[in-house]
């Protein structure tokens, strides 16, 4: 029996910088649509599984002790894992492969933030998603952006004895598929997600948030106010959580800004994004914590374990400091690269308009995001 390890494991051990190696053993196709990766980089090569066993000897004298062998749903690797084995390499294999992976939500807590309110950043390290869980230990907490495994948010929450009382999308996602409505339906409490992003009409229950609008946790101290920030969408908002951390959505990352073209309309999008960034936020405490829903690269991590960075860097950075909208509006357009062809059915499922089958979405809901427009930004 080939030994094995979890993908909670894989990522804490990336982290620690414990993995030699990770021999992914899937076809070239899914290597390419998606490859494991953690917070830092780890050298990685992919050979697929039948070239492993015509070469088996070779292969497994390739491979470095203590490396790990993945592939998509944990079988394969482990069939050459034990082969390893037997040939005297120090291997493991990565339990439910790729598949469980991309479910994988690792919550870090941000410092920071005045009591009693707390906020915990989810990681997904498959597709450098996160999502946020913002609450009053003992009363009530809001879901924000979450992904479509909701017992992670769930366990937290009744670790810490919160209600759920709110589930809120930033905006219509493209890059991967929502559990957000799901999630609301389930509980049965209020889902928020901007109508601009849908054309206006939203087909499953839904409460706008309005520029300005209070979310109560249940303490009369704590608020959450919503915050229109269109630029990466017509209708993005961002949560200011107790004057101190900023849930931006995909506005502003550590390294770049939200790519405007996704709905077709870059040039005026991305007019709207240097509006935002520059009237909306630049009247922030400079010290207000940014907490993005993406990430691109292990360098936006820091040292402790967050994807956050600070208003007062992100006006550092060099785009940023242009003044001038023509040229900012050239740099973020001339800069993108195509999105891939998957987000224009993404946002439709998102946004209710199509209901493919669960085995579509699956598909649907693989890969690493593409929303920054830059990452030259630091």
């Amino acid at each position: 029996m080939a030994q094995t390890v979890t993908p909670l494991q894989l990522f804490q051990e990336i982290a620690e910088g414990r993995i030699t190696e990770i021999l992914d053993v899937r076809n070239i196709d899914e290597f390419e649509a998606g490859q494991v990766e953690g917070s830092r980089p780890v050298p990685t090569r992919n050979v697929p599984v039948y070239r492993v066993f015509e070469d088996l000897e070779d292969e497994c004298a390739r491979t470095l002790d203590d490396a790990v062998v993945i592939c998509g749903q944990g079988n394969g690797s482990e069939l050459v894992a034990e082969e390893f084995e037997q040939l005297g390499r120090t291997v493991r294999s990565l339990e439910g492969g790729t598949d469980a992976w991309n479910r994988l939500l690792v919550p870090f807590e941000i410092s920071g933030v005045p009591a009693p309110v707390r906020v915990w950043q989810f990681q997904r390290p498959a597709k450098a998603c996160l999502s946020y869980v913002v609450g009053v230990p003992g009363e009530q907490c809001i879901v924000i952006d979450p992904t479509r495994q909701p017992q992670p948010y769930l366990d937290l929450a009744a670790e810490h004895g919160m209600v759920v009382s709110h589930v809120v999308d930033t905006h219509v996602h493209a890059d991967h598929i929502s559990g957000g409505p799901a999630l609301a339906a389930d509980l049965g409490v209020e889902y928020h997600l901007p109508p601009e992003d849908c054309g206006g009409i939203v087909p499953f229950p839904n409460r706008p948030l309005k520029d300005g609008d209070v979310l109560d946790l249940g303490s009369a101290q704590v608020r959450v106010m919503s915050m229109h920030l269109p630029g990466h969408t017509p209708g993005t908002i961002a949560l200011l959580v107790s004057e101190a951390v900023l849930l931006v959505g995909d506005t502003v990352f550590v390294r770049g800004l939200g790519r405007p073209d996704l709905t077709g309309q870059a040039e005026e999008l991305a007019r709207d994004l240097f509006r935002s960034v520059h009237e909306r936020l630049r009247p922030l405490d400079p010290r207000t914590i940014i907490a993005p829903a993406h990430w691109s690269t292990s360098e936006e991590i820091n040292g402790d374990g967050l994807v956050v960075t600070t208003l007062d860097d992100v006006f550092t950075a060099t785009l940023l400091n242009e003044r001038a909208m023509e040229r900012f509006v050239e740099e973020i357009v001339t800069s993108l690269p195509a999105a891939p062809e998957s987000y224009d059915l993404i946002r439709l499922v998102n946004s209710g308009r199509l209901e493919p089958p669960e085995d579509e979405i699956d598909i649907l809901d693989v890969g690493r995001n593409q929303c920054a427009a830059s990452t030259s930004l630091a």
